[in-house]
């Protein structure tokens, strides 16, 4: 069977067999440092398919004697051998199947008169983990022995790793129940090159890849731990062994506005020609890297759906506009849709004039009527087969009123837009439900501090709180379309999701805003039935400075 064609056995070039490896590239294989002890030669073989190959160790972590950390170790071998490598796990999906109890294979070479691989089943958990550094590995089936070292920890279903196991504890016994495995995510630390493997969420591969070569040989320095803390806003509870280790850390443990500001202070403290090189990466991967703080920024262009209710019969009057560089672009009207068809023709619409947005960063722009403010237009379908949904793109809701020319909503969005284009960040402030329940108190509030431009709640707003929002012409709102039904706000459930909807939102710039919520929805999607802040996540976004031009009926 192809997928365990990564399951090999390494030695010394005397002969013999000291331990296991697993083949990673088509030229390299991982295997514990301790088993290639005092070797800068070894010898590998895939049993069954290739033997006795020659490798050299082109790699080791840190680890020198019994206990050390970084028993990890890199062979290369003369020439690519036509086997598949290892299918490596995410290190997020590693601790999730690990966590559920999943059940994994080991494959060892002990000292036998057959030469022969042996095999075992076992479990781990990331609770179980020693010095933040291994896994506790608990054998359910057969026995953990002296040649295991190195073997990949595999998922037996679809042979995807999460691992390489360390060591067993023998006692003055030969064969053990306990074991140690590094998960994957401490193999990275000790082989940066790793991340070029793994199939991680940020950026893209090459782009990853070309940032991590960039950045070798620049050291986490004081300064850089400094600007770290000032970007995340806490201290790291893990030592970080480069510059590329605490990229990392920020690019998957908080949003791409973090990584844009950390990757600022990582470019204006990296010595040349680093920070030359990271200017140019910058400017084909990632242009706000590149783009002074506080400097204008070109306006996303955009789909722009205008939904307006007739005055008669429950039909609508639908409009889809393109919007680029800053002004309306070709435009689809359909005139008296009835309900029922809104969203198939609001889809095929898009579907149309979406592709002359293609390549370019786009978003989805719902102006719509109160009510459907919470419609969930994430999940409608942004392709005419129906295949691939809009949640792919930023999308972002806006108050149909305010593209009327006459609309005093509009105009009092301007206001507010402005003052928060000028601070350039967010302030979120958080609206409780008790708050929102009395529409009046909560309407005298916005109106007596113009400086609340972003509002999370932690459910979905009243009707009349949210009408009082938009008559003050407050330009972002994020909700969850969940109610609340409680009594009181502090036996809401939405109370963590709006603390969790604040943080993620604090400091990031308007402009950002949609494409941050769209990740966020994003991470929910694979939290499952876990509480997070992006599930059913609505944000109104508002510039009331991108007004298509209206259908002819509605002008004035």
């Amino acid at each position: 069977m192809d997928d365990w064609q990564f399951r090999a056995w390494v030695g010394p070039p005397s002969g013999g067999k000291l331990g296991a490896a697993f083949l990673v590239t088509g030229t390299r294989l991982l295997t514990c440092a301790h088993t290639v002890h005092g070797l800068e030669e070894a010898r590998v073989g895939f049993p069954g398919l290739m033997e006795d190959l020659p490798a050299r160790v082109v790699r080791r972590g840190g680890w020198r004697r019994a206990g050390d950390l970084g028993d990890v170790a890199v062979l290369e071998l003369a020439a690519p051998v036509p086997l598949a490598p290892a299918r490596l796990a995410a290190p997020g999906k590693a601790r999730d199947l690990a966590a559920a109890g999943r059940e994994f294979g080991v494959c060892g070479f002990p000292r036998r008169s057959d030469g022969d691989e042996r095999h075992a089943t076992v479990r781990t958990n990331p609770v179980w983990v020693r010095r933040r550094e291994w896994w506790e590995l608990r054998a359910v089936d057969g026995s953990l022995e002296k040649g295991y070292s190195g073997s990949a920890v595999y998922d037996m279903s679809t042979g995807e790793v999460i691992g390489m196991m360390s060591d067993a504890e023998f006692h003055g016994e030969s064969r053990s129940d306990l074991g140690s495995m590094l998960p994957l995510d401490r193999i990275r630390v000790y082989w940066e090159e790793l991340d070029d493997l793994l199939p991680l969420e940020w950026l893209t591969a090459p782009a990853r890849r070309e940032l991590r070569e960039l950045l070798a040989g620049v050291p986490f320095t004081p300064a850089l731990a400094a600007e770290l803390e000032a970007v995340t806003g806490r201290l790291p509870l893990e030592e970080f062994q480069s510059a590329w280790h605490s990229v990392r850390h920020v690019a998957e443990g908080f949003q791409e506005e973090h990584l844009v500001r950390y990757l600022r202070a990582v470019r204006r403290l990296s010595p040349d020609p680093h920070a030359r090189r990271l200017t140019t990466w910058s400017a084909r991967h990632m242009p706000d890297v590149a783009r002074p703080p506080g400097a204008s920024r070109p306006e996303p262009p955009s789909v722009i759906v205008r939904l307006e209710r007739l005055t008669h019969g429950d039909a609508f009057d639908i409009t889809v506009h393109l919007w680029t560089d800053g002004a309306a672009g070709r435009s689809r009207r359909a005139e008296a849709v009835p309900k029922p068809r809104v969203q198939q023709v609001i889809e095929e619409r898009v579907a149309e004039l979406a592709p002359a947005l293609f390549q370019r960063e786009w978003m989805i722009e719902f102006a719509v009527p109160q009510k459907w403010l919470s419609t969930p237009f994430e999940q409608w379908y942004v392709d005419p087969g129906r295949t691939m949904r809009m949640r792919r793109y930023p999308v972002v809701v806006r108050d149909v009123r305010r593209l009327r020319p006459d609309s005093f909503e509009r105009d009092q969005a301007y206001e507010r837009w402005r003052l928060l284009n000028e601070l350039g960040r967010s302030d979120p402030r958080r609206i409780t439900c008790d708050t929102a329940r009395d529409s009046g108190v909560f309407s005298d509030l916005l109106e007596a501090n113009v400086d609340y431009c972003v509002l999370v709640y932690g459910a979905r707003p009243p009707d009349e709180s949210l009408r009082a929002a938009l008559s003050n012409g407050v330009p972002v709102m994020l909700w969850p379309r969940t109610r609340c039904g409680a009594a009181a706000h502090d036996e809401c459930h939405g109370h963590d999701v709006q603390e969790s909807l604040a943080e993620a939102v604090k400091g990031a710039h308007p402009a950002d805003l949609p494409r941050l919520a769209r990740d966020l929805r994003k991470r929910a999607l694979v939290a499952r039935d876990e509480p997070h802040c992006g599930h059913d996540l609505t944000l109104l976004w508002d510039d009331p400075s991108r007004l298509p031009d209206p259908p002819l009926a509605m002008e004035v």
